[in-house]
């Protein structure tokens, strides 16, 4: 996703603080909140802007209105919307996280759990 968005990519976040997370885990670019405007002026608008987007709002049952109202919003503009980040990170976190905002936190635990740590023979 990092790649995508600096190749221009847009990616829809719900909130400051996803935006926040995003760039904390590296993944900087055309980061647009959902909650600055209509989200049906915003598919207008982002729709003329890039025609590559990716719709990462989180999954509990507002983020799940909101990522399919942009998404039939952003298809009646003509743009392709993709849905698949969204989706898998979700499988993939599960019960440990519930939104974007908490995926940066998730990972750095999940990097000390791997990191490697000195043996003592």
């Amino acid at each position: 996703m990092a790649a995508r968005a600096e190749m221009g990519t847009t990616i829809l976040v719900e909130g400051p603080r996803d935006r926040a997370s995003m760039e904390s885990l590296g993944i900087t670019g055309n980061i647009v909140m959902t909650s600055q405007e209509t989200l049906f002026n915003l598919a207008e608008r982002v729709s003329r802007q890039s025609a590559d987007i990716i719709v990462l709002t989180d999954w509990d049952e507002r983020g799940e209105e909101v990522a399919r109202n942009a998404e039939t919003y952003l298809k009646s503009n003509g743009s392709r919307p993709d849905m698949e980040p969204r989706k898998k990170l979700r499988i993939l976190t599960k019960k440990e996280v519930k939104d974007i905002e908490g995926l940066h936190g998730y990972i750095e635990r999940l990097r000390l759990a791997c990191a490697v740590k000195p043996q003592h023979y």
